[in-house]
């Protein structure tokens, strides 16, 4: 099977202009938004490998959120990722 990263279009869900894919077998997730570049926006492309790591870069931009409306959207993509995974861990646990 090949990763749900290689096409975000198809596999990822979006919130504002975050998009995120997690790959449930893997037990990760990529987040893409935009940040300010030199001229224009640029498209950033971060993984996060582990539950713990989604949960850490959750808080650093939920705490940035009441003035970066992108922290919004990559907060919320963390979040819904985090509970993706959360939910499947615990399946996998049942």
């Amino acid at each position: 099977m090949t990763s749900p990263h290689l096409d975000p279009d198809t596999h990822g869900t979006t919130f504002g202009v975050a998009t995120v894919t997690v790959d449930l077998d893997a037990g990760d997730c990529v987040v893409r938004a935009p940040r300010p570049g030199r001229v224009l926006p640029v498209m950033r492309r971060v993984r996060f490998n582990s539950l713990d790591e989604i949960r850490e870069a959750y808080q650093a931009q939920i705490g940035r959120a009441r003035t970066d409306p992108v922290a919004r959207d990559v907060a919320a993509a963390l979040k819904f990722a985090g509970q993706k995974l959360k939910n499947r861990q615990r399946k996998g646990k049942a």
